[in-house]
């Protein structure tokens, strides 16, 4: 009988978690765009208010020149065939040229995160990616990370103390996105269990094709 009601508790439990991640991600904002797409349809389409976030150049008439993300949002990137959808964010930039997005950076996280948090987040956006489309701009030197076993988890934290890890994709002769993973906070301690990183995503055009 404990067992049962042990196990109940901890159903309900995550039945709660649940509600709440939806609840949250209900009321979070939506920025709707994709590289290309132009402002005022980046405006239509969002429930984040683009334009009381968006820095005007002071030209006839005035021209958007980036937006900004400062509370949680939930960014949505919007191209039909290689789309995804990204953790919500509090931190971000949209960057116009001529009227129309032109880069795109933000961390798919509201905090840094302790390393055994981070992994699955990093399967997650790798394999969201991965299911859109997108390619390693060169699989022999920067391909996907891969952090299957204990050992790879491992060799990834200690390069981590020491270096940006950058993942470089590309939808050819369209995107690119550099997926970069850092230690943010207390790296100088090179303790595992102290240690906060950070994921930021860039996306833009592809220049890298031939």
């Amino acid at each position: 009988m404990r067992l049962f009601s042990r196990l109940s508790l901890i159903s309900m439990s995550a039945i709660l978690i649940g509600l709440g991640v939806a609840y949250f991600n209900w009321k979070t904002e939506i920025l709707s765009t994709h590289i290309g797409k132009p402002y005022n349809d980046t405006v239509e389409d969002s429930t984040f208010s683009v334009t009381s976030n968006t820095a005007f150049y002071p030209s006839k008439p005035p021209h958007p020149s980036s937006t900004w993300i400062s509370k949680p949002v939930i960014i949505h990137f919007d191209d039909p065939e290689h789309g995804f959808t990204l953790p919500a964010t509090k931190f971000g930039a949209i960057g116009f040229d001529e009227g129309k997005v032109s880069t795109m950076t933000t961390s798919p996280m509201l905090e840094t995160l302790p390393f055994d948090q981070l992994i699955p987040l990093l399967n997650q956006l790798q394999g969201m990616l991965k299911d859109s489309g997108w390619v390693p701009r060169n699989p022999e030197d920067n391909s996907w990370l891969t952090l299957g076993s204990e050992v790879e988890k491992n060799a990834l934290q200690k390069q981590l103390f020491d270096q940006v890890v950058v993942v470089m994709l590309l939808i050819p002769h369209k995107y690119s996105l550099a997926l970069n993973v850092k230690c943010y906070a207390r790296c100088n301690e090179r303790d595992p269990k102290t240690a906060k990183y950070l994921i930021d995503v860039s996306v833009g055009s592809d220049y890298y094709s031939e």
